[in-house]
Formats: C-alpha cells, structure tokens, sequence
C-alpha cells in the first residue's frame, strides 16, 4: 500500500481524488495548498502527490519544482492537475518537473491507471 497526498485548495476535488486512490487499495493524505501540504510531508513520507496547478499563496507549478530539486523528495511521483488544455499549460507543468500532467475533471479509470503506472514497481523512480 502507498501513501499518496492529494493538494488541491477545492475540497470537493479532494474528495473525489481519496475516493478513487482508496478504492484502489492507498492510503491519501490531503491539503488545502504547499505550506499544509509540506507540513504532511515532513511528518510522514509519501510516494505520490496529486496536485493542483491554482492554489492561493505557492503555486503547484513551483511546489513540484521544490519537490523535484529536494534530494530526498526527488523519487516522489507528482501528478500535476489543472483546468486549463492549452500548450502554454503544458509547457508549465513540463518545465516543473512533474511526472504527468494531467486535465480535469478526472474519472475513476483514469486515476486507477494512473496509480498502477506511477507505484508499480517497475515504475521508474
């Protein structure tokens, strides 16, 4: 079982998200924005992230670049999740570091095959 962090300022997005990841047999953590979410971090460690691109105060953008420049976070896994299909979006999410770059809304399929894909072993790290 991993642990999974789900970031998103929209209560109801993370609600859905922990809906679908504990169907899937995961253990999720949530946040309101980075500054929660980094405090969850640092009291227990976490295989993946969901999270969302527009929050108030730091942006997913540069959450999941602290994330990935963080020699001890580097492995964690981050879905990015936005509203917005536009290549400047695309551009962002890449340039972030994030592993995928996802659009919502997201449906229950989509997610299960995400997870499988990001916490199978054969995942690269």
């Amino acid at each position: 079982m991993s642990t999974v962090l789900v970031v998103d300022d929209d209560s109801s997005i993370r609600q859905i998200l922990r809906e679908f990841i504990e169907l899937e047999g995961h253990r999720v953590l949530e946040a309101a924005d980075a500054t929660s979410a980094r405090r969850a971090m640092a009291q227990e460690p976490v295989d993946l992230v969901f999270l969302d691109v527009l929050m108030a105060g730091e942006s997913g953008t540069s959450f999941c670049h602290a994330i990935k420049d963080d020699p001890e976070c580097r492995g964690i896994k981050v879905i990015l999740l936005t509203g917005f299909d536009g290549e400047r979006a695309w551009q962002q999410g890449l340039r972030s570091g994030a592993d995928i770059f996802v659009v919502k809304p997201v449906n229950r399929e989509r997610i299960k095959v995400l997870l499988k894909e990001l916490l199978s072993p054969e995942s690269p790290a």
